[in-house]
């Protein structure tokens, strides 16, 4: 199954914040709901959605909790993940929840063109590549068992 099927019905709505964004900022948009659904992660974006790092709710925590409280304050980029890998629509999401789970991540940004299109969520990503498994298994049966073909 490519990225660009999954993307299509989970990860198109990605929260993105800027690089000079504040935590307390971002903390914020952690509490807000987008899409009917709160995000633990944001994509740091600069003009045009070029994805240049990544900060997740954890990074936000161990800010105020080593920094107290001049945590508010400090831009999302000096706690980002500036390292950040990504995969394409036409990758295969079976492969790319590989090179996630080697990598120790839980989220990817998807890249078209060198903008963001989309984010991989592994929970999610799995429902989706379960419902599909599932999907083929009941179309299967169906064809082998509940055939009444005369030859």
């Amino acid at each position: 199954m490519k990225v660009e099927n999954y993307v299509a019905e989970y990860g198109d709505t990605v929260l993105t914040v800027s690089p000079n964004n504040t935590v307390a900022e971002v903390a914020r948009k952690f509490g807000e709901e987008i899409g009917n659904k709160r995000y633990s992660v944001a994509v740091v974006c600069e003009s045009g959605d070029k994805v240049v790092g990544i900060v997740s709710l954890g990074d936000i925590t161990w800010t105020v909790g080593r920094l107290e409280d001049k945590a508010p304050s400090i831009e999302v980029h000096h706690i980002m993940t500036s390292d950040v890998q990504s995969c394409a629509l036409d990758d295969l999401l079976e492969d790319v929840l590989k090179r996630m789970a080697k990598a120790g991540i839980r989220h990817m940004p998807v890249v078209k063109d060198g903008k963001l299109a989309g984010l991989v969520a592994r929970r999610e990503a799995l429902e989706f590549l379960y419902k599909w498994a599932k999907l083929d298994v009941e179309n299967l049966t169906v064809w082998l068992f509940d055939s009444h073909a005369r030859y």
